[in-house]
């Protein structure tokens, strides 16, 4: 069980029960996990350590020397619809993108990282 003081839950064995076609509902039950995106993110990990989807890792900079921050001093909040607006003349003007450039969305730690795909 998840809940409380209870061990954590094997993500192996949750997708093991989806595998079985066991419903969302049942496995939320079976392992006391009380949110779906809890379920959805242990089966994922779970596929992953059974070898069902391949390991991926962000790529390192190859020199820290070559890796720039900038900070804007823009701060953004995940509105009420789960989403982060970044504005035009913030990607555009002050950040040097230009329309129709596409990004890879990566997490690292507490970070979030836009990686520009060519």
């Amino acid at each position: 069980m998840a809940a409380g003081g209870s061990p954590p839950v094997d993500p192996k064995s949750v997708a093991l029960e989806v595998q079985k076609g066991k419903s969302l509902e049942e496995i939320q039950r079976i392992f006391g996990i009380k949110m779906k995106s809890q379920v959805q993110d242990l089966y994922v990990k779970g596929l992953r350590q059974l070898g069902e989807i391949p390991q991926f890792e962000i790529p390192k900079s190859r020199d820290k020397a070559d890796l720039q921050i900038t900070d804007t001093s823009y701060r953004r909040s995940i509105g009420q619809s789960g989403s982060i607006t970044l504005t035009r003349s913030l990607l555009l003007e002050k950040l040097g993108f230009q329309k129709g450039d596409v990004f890879q969305v990566l997490r690292q730690g507490d970070d979030l990282i836009l990686r520009k795909v060519d």
